[in-house]
């Protein structure tokens, strides 16, 4: 009976010298203190993995959300189409499911200067169509919501920068009202700071083709006033591009018909390349999706992130190591627990299981502490960081830097699943090692000296 017992793969005779074991005191042949530091290790390596994963998750949900609310998904080269044939692309365009909008623009760049404050800068000028930008609501919110904010006299943010303007304000409500001659022009917050220019201040916009001359191409200069400032929380965005009526940007860089971009927006913007591939399939113009165009973005987040997992990881099991020389050690305390195990008819694979749950419970206790710790502070990653701004009296985390408010945590169930797993089995694998020695112990060897 007591063979069948102590026989019986994870059974209760089994589970409880495990239990005994980890609970023994030190004098008793118990852990030692490395095992108890082993746990606290596990503990750290895998609330740092998750933590850092799920800021990171946030970090590029922030990123793509702004791209992708910006700009449209996929473009559409029709340079030097004629405007009969555009216009028909942009029905055929329409009609295909999924698509919300079709926006012609056109993009170029020139050089912009305030005459009032003597500063100049490059600048990418984008012609769009006034409703389309009155329909971008990430454009539309920044410059309702931060005009709101500064007509009831809220205060800037505790944590805001010294000496950054307002991050959005005016109105797009007569914006591109007079056409082909309107002097509207919409910029980013960075930009009108870099510049020092606000609402109602003039901007002019320099570019090479102007009209041409017997000496040569002469530039053309046209002076534009802003009518709203916006901030999409985006350094790309916000310091570097600058909207006009698209019937005035025509005029600005000498276009007569046709638009030279469609932008399409698509309710789907994950399937933006398969959309492209469609479009380029039917033998429509060349058209590029919003994932190519920002491609170096989207590929330095992928890297940047399996790197970091690489990393950590291999903190976790650097960590894990150390349950190695705890269970070790309390094979060797338990020497003379061994031989007798052995003398009464238990196996060399009941002693593996024995000290293999012993190690075992180490890491899911670890493991268990962490991931916890992990999803907490992912979920309430917000109140820990103001918390801690208050606590030390500085800011941790600048929104006029970072353009955030708090970090941004993204917790994926499945990636704090699958670093729970991980590292559970690196644990159990590091728990086994020191087992199968703890077998090959011979009982009479160990029983001479007792």
């Amino acid at each position: 009976m007591e063979g069948r017992i102590i026989e019986r793969p994870f059974g209760p005779f089994e589970r409880m010298l495990a239990l005994r074991y980890l609970g023994a005191k030190r004098e008793h042949g118990g852990l030692a203190f490395i095992s108890v530091v082993s746990v606290i290790g596990i503990t750290l390596g895998v609330w740092a993995l998750i933590l850092t994963m799920s800021i990171m998750n946030g970090f590029r949900l922030e990123l793509i959300s702004k791209i992708i609310g910006f700009e449209p998904h996929a473009f559409i080269d029709t340079r030097g189409l004629p405007q009969v044939q555009t216009d028909s692309i942009i029905e055929q365009i329409r009609m295909r499911p999924g698509v919300i909008s079709v926006e012609p623009m056109l993009e170029g760049t020139a050089l912009a200067s305030a005459p009032a404050f003597n500063r100049s800068d490059g600048v990418q000028v984008r012609g769009v169509r006034p409703e389309d930008l009155r329909a971008n609501k990430l454009i539309t919110q920044s410059i309702a919501s931060a005009s709101a904010a500064q007509a009831e006299g809220k205060p800037k943010h505790r944590c805001s920068a010294i000496g950054r303007g307002p991050t959005g304000s005016g109105s797009l409500d007569r914006f591109g009202d007079e056409g082909a001659q309107s002097r509207d022009i919409v910029v980013g917050d960075a930009f009108a700071y870099a510049l020092g220019v606000g609402v109602g201040d003039k901007v002019s916009l320099t570019q090479s083709n102007g009209a041409r001359t017997i000496v040569g191409t002469a530039p053309r200069t046209v002076t534009y006033t802003v009518s709203a400032v916006f901030h999409v929380g985006n350094e790309r965005y916000d310091r570097y591009i600058a909207f006009l009526p698209i019937e005035a940007g025509k005029r600005l860089f000498g276009q007569d018909e046709g638009y030279p971009i469609l932008g399409v927006r698509i309710s789907d913007p994950d399937s933006a390349e398969t959309f492209v591939n469609e479009l380029m399939r039917d033998q429509l113009p060349y058209a590029q999706s919003w994932i190519n165009r920002n491609g170096t973005y989207v590929t330095a987040l992928v890297v940047e992130r399996n790197v970091m997992r690489l990393i950590l990881f291999i903190v976790v099991v650097i960590t894990a190591l150390n349950i190695i020389t705890g269970v070790l050690m309390l094979v060797k305390n338990k020497t003379r627990d061994v031989a007798i195990l052995r003398t009464i008819g238990s196996t060399r694979a009941g002693v593996v299981r024995i000290f293999m749950m012993a190690g075992t419970f180490l890491g899911m206790a670890g493991v268990g502490t962490g991931v916890a710790l992990g999803v907490l502070s992912a979920l309430f990653i917000a109140d820990i960081q103001h918390f801690l701004e208050g606590l030390l009296g500085f800011c941790l985390f600048p929104p006029d830097i970072y353009q955030l408010d708090a970090l941004p945590a993204k917790l994926e169930w499945a990636e704090v699943g699958g670093v729970g797993g991980a590292a559970f089995l690196v644990t159990l694998v590091m728990s086994i090692i020191p087992s199968m020695w703890a077998a090959r112990l011979n009982p009479v060897e160990a029983l001479r000296f007792e």
